[in-house]
């Protein structure tokens, strides 16, 4: 048995805690925070490679996308993919598996774990977490089975409403790495940087101890749902809502850059 490396992009921890769970069950396998510098953390000898990422703007998150794009993989690996959203995945899988293709290699697996919503800029999480997180982890112990068996199944196909939907979220995508102009720090900061460590981005350093934000934001709010002191808030928008991440996730595993499983 040859390499596994699980590649994970994760703002709520949803994603991370995926990548968690499904390295635990194919042990050995080290994941791999797409943080890092793709040249870095090459695939390229892996003979098993996942990708785990959450549904933004009914894609995979941009900044995942550039990363996978940049790095350098086995293209005759077993290669699967998991997208983890509150409602549907729509041109996620899809797009994954464009970029692939680009890359001369094609999806071995694709899954969709239903999770927690949690754009604390928009709503509250939805579905209840305390309903939603045990169907989740059933979900998830199923897509780990799958894994496990190297289960094979059938590309995510194209559909004219999924492209209709593309060019919806085009300016949207296109507008988001400088809406982090609209996040505010309140006096609560305690400089304590854990939304430096958290932001999957790298979109945030300090000044003065207090939180800068670098204009290649994700919206991906893992800097207010972590914020231990909720100093950090976005407009006017999120000072009355829930602030969620995954239970099992800490901010210091967020900021973790590699983790290994034996």
């Amino acid at each position: 048995m040859g390499e596994t490396r699980i590649y994970y992009f994760s703002g709520s921890g949803n994603s991370l805690h995926a990548a968690m769970e499904i390295a635990e069950r194919i042990k050995p396998a080290k994941i791999i925070s797409m943080r890092n510098d793709p040249a870095a953390v090459s695939a390229a000898k892996a003979d098993t490679i996942g990708f785990i990422f959450p549904v933004y703007h009914w894609s995979l998150p941009e900044y995942a996308r550039k990363f996978i794009e940049r790095l350098e993989i086995n293209k005759n690996a077993y290669i699967f993919a998991v997208a983890s959203c509150g409602g549907l995945p729509v041109n996620a899988l899809n797009d994954f598996s464009q970029i692939l293709k680009k890359k001369g290699a094609r999806v071995s697996y694709s899954g969709v774990h239903n999770n927690v919503a949690s754009y604390v800029a928009m709503y509250e999480p939805f579905p209840e977490p305390e309903r939603q997180l045990p169907k989740a982890a059933a979900e998830l112990e199923e897509i780990a089975g799958d894994i496990t068996r190297r289960t094979v199944n059938e590309p995510v196909r194209k559909s004219v409403g999924k492209e209709i939907m593309r060019c919806i979220q085009k300016p949207f995508v296109k507008a988001l790495p400088k809406k982090d102009r609209g996040f505010t720090v309140s006096e609560d900061c305690v400089s304590c940087g854990i939304c430096t460590g958290v932001c999957p981005a790298g979109n945030i350093t300090r000044e003065d101890g207090k939180p800068i934000f670098l204009h290649h934001c994700t919206q991906c709010m893992s800097c207010i749902v972590f914020c231990p002191r909720q100093a950090i808030n976005y407009k006017n928008k999120t000072q009355n809502r829930t602030k969620y991440h995954h239970p099992a996730v800490t901010a210091a595993m967020m900021a973790e850059n590699e983790m290994d499983f034996n």
